[in-house]
């Protein structure tokens, strides 16, 4: 008999932050990772959109103003194995262009079944 329980696993999470604006060939950057991520095998992929964010360039994204909603913040979140987080990266370095890409280890509490029997 089968039993389902909690079990931490170490995991790599990959968490990018773009802009909504942000391209790749006409389409959606966030779409594209997603697309790749997939393709590639990737377990987690998810894609939060921001109300407010400071970019590198020193400007503020925010919805507050209808002429900057294009330019709302943008976060990515990657989780995996390390070894498939690593394989993913030179697609990524293709298409983030002016990005930020963070790595870290992290612990993942999440199901696991365990043989009862």
């Amino acid at each position: 008999m089968e039993s389902s329980r909690l079990e931490i696993r170490a995991q790599c999470r990959l968490t990018i932050l773009i802009t909504n604006g942000s391209l790749w060939r006409h389409r959606p950057l966030s779409s594209e990772i997603v697309s790749r991520a997939g393709r590639a095998g990737i377990a987690h992929v998810s894609v939060f959109k921001g109300i407010e964010g400071l970019g590198p360039d020193g400007r503020i994204h925010t919805t507050r103003f209808l002429s900057l909603a294009d330019a709302v913040p943008l976060m990515i979140v990657v989780l995996d194995e390390s070894a498939r987080i690593q394989a993913f990266l030179p697609e990524l370095a293709e298409i983030i262009g002016e990005g930020t890409v963070v790595i870290d280890q992290v612990q993942v509490l999440g199901a696991g079944t365990t043989d009862m029997g």
